[in-house]
């Protein structure tokens, strides 16, 4: 997991779409009436031998937004009903990635990393060494909701056994299906309609559409390098080939191969540059940040944007303007290909680790809190603090973003910093159950109060289903000893295609003269190895039939008021 620009753009857009809650000062962080657990065990991680609170240490990478955790509600929530005194080590999120391995590499660690940042091989290699504890045992014995949680959702059941079969770390999971599909392009219903226009559904439709738009004067498609899968090679290629808008693989019969030396990446690339070469493309596409695109939106100056979420792109300040964006579904291509890029394929790595220097009643305390928290309840109350401060129970005849009775709502206008809750620290556990229990407002509601059920109504209604059947999982356990050859074959080999797919496009390669050249390239940076390490790293491919358009949900959303 590395600290990138682009995830710190997309944890952002998260931010707005309302997966942080708001805060303000008052009652000295006290609710009297603060909600006791009642989806864990009693009321301890005490030691069987004395009720003395038990001292737990906890390493957490923080940002400004998580402010002093020594006097943050829910810290003196955890401790009041787990009987713990809890022991803050914090560090800044941009120095955990160099901090972690030096505390591990001087035997001067904490007891437990709460909000660490471990791949894979890290959980293997300190597993391996006896450093971090397998948390099997502990989670069966003392935090039955975390390990039926694992039992029952397959991201996790793939993603967190490592091959001796251990438990090693947790991850923070966040459920979020149009996070799954965030390669979506929106079009400006307005100038379809102005222009007689309908909703393109084949790359030859939305051929004609740009050139409708640049014979108005209408820049017809743009992108940027900094947003949230805002550069629309991505799905525009998914009507040729796969792309999973990272690393570029797919799986056939069983086997992983690069998607980008195969035919199908070649005819993406002739299209493509065939829109570039006719000015369809804006040639700042590829070089411009988010603050001019956003610009370009709001000014209705560009007919189709890619981005994750459109209420990103405009702002809270032109909300009113974002339920006159509508999704383009894939796009089917002159073979018949017309796929979603899917990243909804697992977990991988973990925040969480116990280490050997835990003492007994340090393990039991802290997995008792993750049994409450891994509840519905319990990550309310985690993320957002007391009922009544900023989430609310549901009014009976309330739905959720599916259709189903909804449990609670959530009041989002986060200020810096947020004191009442922990708030995506750590491995919470923001479930589908948890999420669809979550009020859903109207889609298309003007004042954009509802832009989480847009976002999720869009995704089901032209995205979800249109992923290959198999992908490559997001987990992979990697040989420790293979790791940095492994790591750097990826590197290399991901930014040859990046540099190579831009030249294709812009046309300072011919796709007729210099494809073999491509091709022999991505095969001499040690390609046969790369896929190699790959297909013996990954369990099995990743099953996406349970990701279904369901036209109940649509329905439902489309009924709200």
């Amino acid at each position: 997991m590395k600290v990138k620009r682009k995830l710190a753009m997309m944890l952002a857009a998260m931010m707005v779409i309302g997966l942080l809650a708001a805060c303000s000062q008052g009652n000295n962080g006290k609710n009297e009436s603060a909600i006791k657990p009642t989806g864990s065990s009693t009321n301890s991680g005490e030691s069987s031998s004395s009720n003395k609170p038990v001292k737990v240490n906890l390493f957490a990478g923080t940002s400004s937004f998580n402010g002093n955790l020594d006097t943050n509600w829910f810290t003196e929530y955890a401790e009041d009903n787990f009987n713990m005194e809890i022991e803050w080590s914090t560090v800044p999120n941009t120095d955990v990635a160099t901090k972690q391995p030096l505390l591990l590499a001087s035997g001067d660690y904490p007891s437990i990393f709460w909000a660490g940042n471990f791949n894979n091989e890290d959980l293997l290699k300190y597993g391996q060494q006896g450093v971090f504890v397998p948390l099997n045992d502990l989670l069966q014995e003392h935090a039955p909701n975390v390990w039926n949680a694992i039992q029952d959702t397959p991201t996790l059941a793939q993603g967190l056994f490592a091959p001796d079969g251990n438990i090693y770390g947790l991850p923070f999971y966040n459920y979020c299906l149009h996070c799954y599909y965030s390669s979506k392009l929106w079009v400006y219903k307005p100038l379809l309609e102005e222009h007689g226009l309908s909703i393109p559904t084949t790359t030859e439709e939305f051929e004609h559409t740009l050139e409708v738009f640049k014979q108005n004067g209408i820049l017809p498609l743009t992108g940027s390098t900094d947003g949230w899968n805002s550069d629309p090679t991505t799905f525009l290629m998914n009507a040729f080939a796969y792309n999973d808008g990272g690393n570029h693989l797919q799986i056939k019969n069983g086997q992983v191969e690069l998607a980008a030396i195969q035919d199908g990446w070649k005819k993406g690339l002739e299209y493509m540059n065939r829109l570039y070469t006719k000015g369809l493309i804006s040639s700042s596409a590829f070089t411009q940040t988010n603050d001019v695109l956003s610009k370009q939106a709001v000014n209705h100056e560009v007919g189709v944007v890619p981005w994750g979420c459109m209420n990103c792109v405009v702002g809270s300040e032109n909300m009113n303007d974002v339920i006159n964006w509508v999704t383009i579904p894939p796009l089917k291509g002159p073979d018949g290909v017309q796929y979603a890029a899917f990243s909804g394929n697992g977990v991988s790595g973990a925040v969480f680790a116990i280490t050997n220097k835990a003492s007994e009643e340090e393990k039991i305390a802290i997995m008792k809190l993750l049994d409450f928290i891994w509840t519905t309840e319990g990550t309310t109350i985690a993320d957002y603090g007391p009922e009544g401060k900023y989430w609310f129970k549901a009014k009976e005849g309330d739905t959720g973003l599916v259709g189903t009775p909804a449990k609670f709502e959530i009041d989002i206008q986060p200020p810096t910093p947020f004191t009442w809750g922990w708030n995506q620290l750590g491995p919470i556990y923001q479930a589908e159950e948890w999420r669809n229990s979550i009020v859903a407002k109207s889609p298309f509601t003007p004042d954009g109060s509802g832009s989480e059920a847009l976002l999720h109504y869009y995704t089901e209604k032209d995205y979800k289903g249109k992923q290959p059947a198999e992908v490559v999982p997001a987990s992979m356990w990697i040989d420790p000893a293979q790791s940095q050859k492994f790591s750097l074959l990826k590197t290399n080999i991901n930014n040859y295609v990046k540099q190579w797919t831009a030249e294709f496009i812009v046309g300072n390669k011919s796709l007729s003269k210099d494809w073999d050249t491509y091709v022999s390239g991505v095969q001499k940076l040690g390609l046969d190895e790369y896929l190699s390490i790959t297909q013996s790293a990954m369990v099995g491919p990743f099953d996406t039939s349970s990701f279904k358009r369901d036209d109940a949900v649509i329905k439902s959303l489309e009924s709200l008021k």
